[in-house]
C-alpha cells in the first residue's frame, strides 16, 4: 500500500464468527467506559483476533506493522460525510487502515475514493474545500492547489466491492475517501503505521499547529525506542483531557450519543 496508486485491497473471509463477536464486544465495552469512538482495541493488542488481523496485513503487505489507533463507526443517512483523508498519518512514512464490517451481514459499496488524486506525489493534497460544484484541493507544504468539479468527481469516483462479515477492506488512508451512507452500517477501523530505513517519522509532515495529534505522535516516537512504549505513551496521553480531545479529533464528536446507542445493538 506504500504505492499511492492502490486505493484498496479486499481480503475475503479473513475473519471468523468468533473474531467478529470479539470486535463487537470490545466496542461495547469501550463505550461503557469512554466518551469517544477511538482506541476501542488499545487494551486488546495481544488478543488472538487483533494479532490475526495484524499478521494477515503483514503477510499481504510484506511489512511489519505497528498499531496507532482504531475507532468504531456507525453511519446512516443522518451523516453528512464528505471527502477527506487521514492527515495525522503524515507523521509517519507509511500507513494503512483495516476496515472491518460488524453489521449488517453484507454491504454494497461501503466506501469510495476520488480517482486520479493522491495517487502519486505529482497530484498530492492534504485537504479539500467544497463550495457548490467547486472542489479546491490544497497541499499545505508547498501551497499548490487544484480545482475540480464535484459532479465530475462523483461520476469518476472509485467504488469498493460488496463486503461481507469476515472480509477486511485494506485501504490507503492517504487517498481521499468517503463512507457511503445509503445503508446503515457498523464497522471498526484499525490504523497501522510502518517505516523505512529512515525510521517511522516522515520528513514531509503537516504543521502540528493545525493537527495537534501530529506533535503528540512525534514526541512519543522520539522519546521511545520500542513501539510498545509508544503505545503506553498514547494510553497516558488519553488519560488527560487535552490529550483525549486531540487523539479523538475528527471522528464526529456530535455523534457520540448516537454511537453509544447504536453500539449496544450489535
Amino acid at each position: 500500500m506504500s504505492d499511492l496508486s492502490n486505493a484498496f485491497i479486499k481480503l475475503s473471509n479473513a475473519l471468523n464468527g468468533h473474531d467478529i463477536s470479539f470486535l463487537k464486544q470490545a466496542c461495547k465495552a469501550h463505550f461503557d467506559q469512554k466518551n469517544g469512538p477511538c482506541y476501542t482495541l488499545i487494551d486488546n493488542l495481544n488478543t488472538p483476533t487483533f494479532l490475526k488481523i495484524k499478521h494477515l496485513l503483514e503477510e499481504h503487505l510484506k511489512e511489519p506493522l505497528f498499531y496507532l489507533n482504531d475507532f468504531y463507526l456507525y453511519t446512516d443517512n443522518t451523516f453528512g460525510t464528505s471527502w477527506h483523508m487521514d492527515t495525522e498519518l503524515f507523521t509517519f512514512e507509511s500507513a494503512v487502515n483495516a476496515w472491518i464490517l460488524l453489521s449488517p451481514d453484507t454491504i454494497e459499496d461501503p466506501m469510495c475514493f476520488i480517482s486520479n488524486l493522491n495517487d502519486s506525489m505529482d497530484r498530492y493534497y492534504h485537504n479539500v474545500e467544497i463550495d457548490g460544484d467547486m472542489c479546491t484541493f490544497r497541499n499545505v507544504r508547498d501551497r499548490r492547489k487544484e480545482i475540480r468539479s464535484l459532479n465530475l468527481i462523483e461520476e469518476e469516483k472509485i467504488h469498493t466491492p460488496e463486503l461481507r462479515i469476515g472480509d477486511v477492506l485494506v485501504i490507503n488512508p492517504r487517498r481521499f475517501h468517503r463512507t457511503n451512507i445509503e445503508n446503515p452500517k457498523h464497522c471498526v477501523v484499525i490504523k497501522f503505521v510502518y517505516g523505512s530505513e529512515r525510521g517511522f517519522l516522515s520528513k514531509k509532515q503537516v504543521p502540528a499547529i493545525l493537527w495537534p495529534e501530529v506533535q503528540i505522535f512525534n514526541d512519543l516516537v522520539k522519546q521511545h525506542d520500542q513501539w510498545e512504549k509508544v503505545v503506553l505513551g498514547i494510553k497516558r496521553t488519553l488519560q488527560t483531557e487535552q490529550g483525549f480531545k486531540a487523539l479523538n479529533a475528527g471522528n464526529y464528536p456530535e455523534k457520540i450519543e448516537l454511537y453509544k446507542k447504536m453500539v449496544q445493538l450489535l
